[in-house]
């Protein structure tokens, strides 16, 4: 589900230009890190839970789950820039934002490697210590956000101005779903084993991998919150279902046309 919806919302950013603009590059590319999650990590985690994991296995596991976390963060920096300080933003150049991208990707490969060499008690630490960075990161920059869009409720803004408030409200809702989802995860790891333990032994339901299912159902919230929020997605992706049923039909209806033809019965003569 994961792996198919965010191939969904890549596609429809893909096909119609008006939706690849300098506000949604740090979208698609937290719906591409999506995609990874749920094509690489989640197979991964699946599969290899249970194994002892080598460096690579390890580091590609965590790599897209720490650039999809970066991501919410660079997102909320982008927003807070943009609600902030409107008319510096709209100079930001398209070079700008693919320097972010390739920063985020980077930072996140060189963690993933880091932390795959690291003791299980030094990871989880660690773990815990970017998840805090990064809560903390999101909260300011849209707490910062609310105050600012509270303040010129009652003024009048149209026009882009509206659009980029809009827009961060929408992400505003994507970060909560995220954090909402990742936390009870986030909690559960940084509670002492020995706890832990005796929950799993007095409940008939494993709560590490209710949880981790949880955690991940957060990679397909993001493209139902776009659907709901933004109207040129909604838009982009009724074309795109359009699309594929004139597409079946006429598949269908050149089959209809050939059936019959390879279907009479030769006359002996």
């Amino acid at each position: 589900m994961i792996s198919i919806i965010n191939a969904i919302t890549i596609t429809a950013f893909a096909r119609h230009r008006h939706l690849r603009k300098r506000s949604t590059y740090l979208i698609i590319n937290l719906t591409a890190a999506d995609l990874l999650v749920g094509a690489v990590t989640e197979p991964l985690y699946s599969l290899n839970r249970h194994k002892e994991n080598n460096v690579f296995r390890g580091a590609s596991k965590l790599t897209f789950l720490i650039a999809s976390y970066m991501n919410l963060a660079f997102i909320s920096l982008e927003r807070l820039h943009a609600t902030i300080f409107p008319f510096r933003h709209c100079l930001i150049t398209k070079w700008i934002y693919m320097k972010i991208i390739i920063t985020c990707w980077s930072i996140s490969l060189l963690l993933a490697f880091g932390m795959a060499v690291l003791s299980e008690e030094v990871f989880l630490f660690t773990w815990a210590s970017f998840s805090a960075v990064t809560l903390v990161v999101l909260a300011v920059c849209y707490i910062i956000i609310i105050v600012n869009v509270q303040r010129s409720s009652h003024s009048q803004h149209h026009g882009s101005n509206h659009k980029e408030r809009k827009l961060s409200i929408t992400l505003l809702i994507v970060t909560a779903v995220s954090v909402l989802a990742i936390l009870p995860m986030a909690i559960y790891k940084s509670m002492p084993q020995h706890i832990t333990k005796k929950w799993n032994s007095a409940s008939n339901v494993n709560i590490h991998d209710t949880l981790a299912v949880i955690s991940f159902a957060n990679f397909i919230v993001n493209p139902l919150v776009y659907a709901i929020r933004m109207h040129e997605f909604r838009k982009a992706l009724r074309n795109l279902v359009s699309r594929q049923r004139q597409a079946g039909r006429r598949q269908q209806t050149s089959t209809d046309q050939k059936r019959p033809q390879s279907s009479q019965p030769q006359t002996m003569l």
